[in-house]
Order: structure tokens, then C-alpha cells, then sequence
């Protein structure tokens, strides 16, 4: 029962009812119109044939008063007239004569001969007609279930007499076609059950559409409460309201991640510049003034003639210098990697991997980083080249920083026009998120960056891992966004 309930709640059995109503309801019109056709034609067959009976027997009553057989009280009418009717007419047809008083003078029912016929409706009509055919409602004193008659006139000249044929206007059908009288209430019927199911459906499926539109309309301005109410509905409505409440709060998810993407973010930036202004004060900046005092003591020594001393001093300063230079150095590849734009995309790949190695190195690790690459030197759209660099370190300081990883393989390839960026390790490995603010929630916002440089840019980032299976990122940037010429 349940089951049946939800189909019929569903969208296809609304389309269904919405489309077999008016069919129907356009059958029904046309079956009780063919039926109304046939139940006048055959009236009007019927009351041409009861009409020729009718002058028939007119002539008959004229030849016989003529003729003397009949008398002027019509006393011999109705032996006149027995049998003058084909076989069985009289089954369905009532035969009176009447005279210009009322007085029945003949009747195919013996028992009303001689009375009053006045207070049929059907022989007072016959009076103001006086010839021909028309419809009738039966005398209340009949007691049949039959509300109308076929009367026929037929006036006998001469005497002032009329020859009735009345027949039930219910028995010139057949009892299939008997039934067109219920053709109305079918059709009312159908019409209020059409009604109905409009009804359902606008209040199932059109009026929850609209109630759903003006959510989505709401969510578009920021309202994303405005999905949290119910909408009621077909099945499909109540589906389509639950995806979009999905996708509005992974909207909502998406956006506090980028929030709490950029507030790290902005606090790595000063974290890094207070740190690089501390670096540059302790380091570079030190040295510089005490190369400084140093020139000054090589000039003194000048200018006492020491010049061993000065030799000793420009000795230590050129040794200086070369330490400052590459302190220097080592502050701006964290900047911005020189040997991108000096040495090119891939050898600045490769020079980034060897990096890693020797720092893991220096901190005790045994990290191995190979580096593989199934492109030749062409240069593709700075852009991508940079944010093919940065993605590339970010996961090689998450193997060697997190991983716990002996072995990193960073590898770069052309397929089908895109450019591909690969970084496998065989750390620890995790389970990853089915959402990427997920990972903002928990605090690790090297992945989202990840991600957010390569949307950035049309790209689009895979990650395979499991626990104690390692790990794999895989980074693909469309053909359009790498500007190759």
C-alpha cells in the first residue's frame, strides 16, 4: 500500500493521470454524442413511421364512416381497427382515438374506452398540435418509470376525431443505449475527478516547483537557510529539494574552508614576512654593517701605509661577501624559485627535487626524491609553470614532513594536450576527505592550496591514498590554460 502511495505521489503516475483525465473526459464527450445522435435519429425514424400508422389508420375510420361501418359514437372503432397495426406494434406502441371532447371512443387498453382523456398531457398537447409528432410527459396517473412519450397526431376528416400513437421515448432504444441518460453523470463525474487531480497536481507539483525556485532564487542572494524548509511534493521534487540542499551546504562547507583557507593563509604571509624580516635583520643586514666597519679599518691601514693589514682585511671582506650573497640568494628562492626563471620549467623541477633530498638529509632523513618527466623543453604559460612548481613543493614538504615517507617520485607528462603533475610517496598515506573543507576543518590547509591553485588555473586534483598505502596527487591542467604556442 505504501508503495502504491509513493508511485502515485511520484512524477510519471501525475503525468499519467494529468494526460489519461482529458482523454478520457474527450472519449466520454464523443461516445455521448454519438449516442444522443442515434437516440434522435431513431426518434426520428420512429416518429415517421408511427406517423404513416397514424394516417393509416385516419383513412381506415374515414373509409368506414363514410362507408357506414362506423357510427358517430365510433362504437365500432376498435374492431375496425384490431389488427390494422403490424404484428407486435402494439407491444410498444398505445393506440386511442379521441374525439373533440376528450372521450376516448377506441384504446388498445379496452379498460379506458369511454373515459376522459384530458388530463394526459400528451392528448391536451394533440389538441393545439392537431397533426404530426412531438415529445410528451407521461401522465403521473401511469405510473410507468418512463418520463417522456412519443406522440404522433393524426386528425380524421369529418368527424372531429384524433388518431393518437404514443410510445415511450425509453423503449426506442436498446438497452445498451439506454444508458446515455447516465452520459451527464459521467461526465460530471470524470470532470470533478479531473478537477481533483489538477488540484493534487498543483498543489504536488506546481506549487512546490515554484516554492523551490524561490528558495534557489534566495540561495543565489546568500539566503541559505532559505533550502532549509520543507518543501512537500512528488518524489522527484522531494529528490531534487535534497540535492540542492547538498550542494548548498557543501557551498556553505566550500565557503567556511576558504575563509578559514585565507585566514591561514594571511597569517603564514605575516608569519613568513615577520620571519623574513628577522632573517634579513639578523643576517644580511648584520653582515652588510660590519663589511662596512671593515672598509673603514682597510681604510685606515691604507692610509697608515699597513698594507698587509689592509690586504688581510679585503681578504675577509671578499669572504664576506660571498656569505651574504648567498644568504641573500637563499631569501629570494623563497620568494620566488630562481631557477624557474633561470634555468627553466623542468630543470627547476628537478633542481627542487635534489633540494629536498639534501634538506631531508641534513635533518637526518633518508628521503629519496626521483624526479621523471615525458615532456621535452617546451615552455608553457608562466602561470602554469609556477603553480606547477609551488603545488609540487607543497607535496613534497607534506611527504617529507608528514609522510613519514622513504621514497617520493615527482613526475611530469603530457597526455591527450594536458599537462600532468604526479607526486607519489610510500608514507603512511590517510583516508581523504569526501570534501575539501574538510580538510580546513582539521587544520590541514596544504591540500586545499593545492586544490585552489590548480582551479585557479582550470585544473583539477586527484588524491589516492589509503592507510599504510601512501599516497598519490595527481594534478591536471587543461590544454587552454597552458599557453603553448
Amino acid at each position: 500500500m505504501k508503495a502504491l502511495a509513493r508511485w502515485f505521489r511520484s512524477l510519471q503516475a501525475q503525468l499519467i493521470l494529468w494526460a489519461i483525465l482529458p482523454a478520457t473526459l474527450v472519449l466520454i464527450a464523443l461516445a455521448f454524442t454519438g449516442v444522443t445522435t442515434h437516440e434522435h435519429a431513431m426518434q426520428a425514424f420512429v416518429a415517421e413511421r408511427n406517423a404513416t400508422v397514424a394516417r393509416l389508420l385516419a383513412e381506415r375510420i374515414e373509409t368506414g364512416l363514410v362507408q357506414g361501418t362506423i357510427s358517430p359514437d365510433g362504437g365500432e372503432i376498435l374492431t375496425l381497427l384490431a389488427g390494422a397495426l403490424p404484428e407486435g406494434e402494439a407491444l410498444s406502441a398505445e393506440l386511442a382515438v379521441v374525439d373533440r371532447d376528450g372521450r376516448v371512443l377506441a384504446h388498445s387498453d379496452p379498460r379506458r374506452v369511454g373515459l376522459s382523456a384530458l388530463d394526459d398531457p400528451g392528448v391536451a398537447m394533440a389538441f393545439q398540435v392537431g397533426s404530426g409528432s412531438f415529445l410528451a410527459p407521461v401522465a403521473a396517473a401511469t405510473g410507468t418509470a418512463h418520463h417522456e412519450v412519443l406522440v404522433t397526431v393524426a386528425p380524421v376528416r369529418g368527424a372531429d376525431w384524433l388518431v393518437l400513437l404514443s410510445e415511450p421515448v425509453g423503449e426506442l432504444l436498446g438497452p445498451i443505449l439506454r444508458f446515455s441518460s447516465l452520459g451527464p453523470i459521467i461526465a460530471g463525474v470524470a470532470m470533478v475527478l479531473s478537477l481533483l487531480i489538477l488540484t493534487f497536481g498543483w498543489r504536488t507539483i506546481v506549487a512546490p516547483l515554484q516554492q523551490l525556485a524561490q528558495a534557489a532564487a534566495q540561495v543565489s542572494w546568500g539566503e541559505h537557510a532559505a533550502m532549509d524548509r520543507s518543501i512537500s511534493g512528488v518524489a522527484e521534487i522531494q529528490e531534487l529539494r535534497n540535492a540542492l540542499h547538498a550542494m548548498v551546504e557543501r557551498i556553505e562547507g566550500y565557503e567556511a574552508g576558504i575563509r578559514d583557507y585565507l585566514e591561514a593563509l594571511t597569517e603564514g604571509q605575516e608569519s613568513e614576512r615577520a620571519r623574513l624580516a628577522h632573517e634579513l635583520h639578523d643576517g644580511p643586514v648584520q653582515a652588510l654593517i660590519a663589511l662596512g666597519q671593515q672598509v673603514e679599518l682597510a681604510e685606515q691601514c691604507v692610509a697608515r701605509g699597513e698594507t698587509a693589514r689592509a690586504l688581510e682585511l679585503l681578504e675577509a671582506l671578499r669572504e664576506a661577501d660571498t656569505h651574504v650573497a648567498r644568504d641573500l640568494r637563499r631569501v629570494i628562492g623563497a620568494l620566488r624559485p630562481i631557477y624557474l626563471d633561470d634555468l627553466g620549467f623542468l630543470p627547476a623541477l628537478e633542481m627542487l627535487a635534489r633540494s629536498t633530498m639534501l634538506s631531508a638529509a641534513a635533518q637526518g632523513s633518508d628521503l629519496e626524491v626521483r624526479f621523471e618527466h615525458v615532456v621535452d623543453g617546451t615552455r608553457f604559460d608562466p602561470a602554469v609553470e609556477l603553480a606547477v612548481y609551488r603545488i609540487a613543493q607543497e607535496a613534497l614538504h607534506n611527504a617529507a614532513q608528514h609522510a613519514q615517507a622513504h621514497e617520493v617520485v615527482v613526475q611530469v607528462r603530457r597526455a591527450a594536450g594536458e599537462l600532468v603533475l604526479t607526486v607519489s610517496d610510500d608514507g603512511v598515506g590517510f583516508t581523504p576527505a569526501g570534501r575539501f573543507d574538510s580538510y580546513t576543518r582539521a587544520g590541514h590547509f596544504g591540500l586545499v592550496g593545492i586544490n585552489e591553485r590548480a582551479r585557479q588555473l582550470g585544473g583539477a586534483l586527484t588524491i589516492r591514498s589509503a592507510p599504510g598505502a601512501g599516497t598519490t596527487l595527481t594534478v591536471t591542467f587543461p590544454e587552454s590554460a597552458l599557453g603553448v604556442s
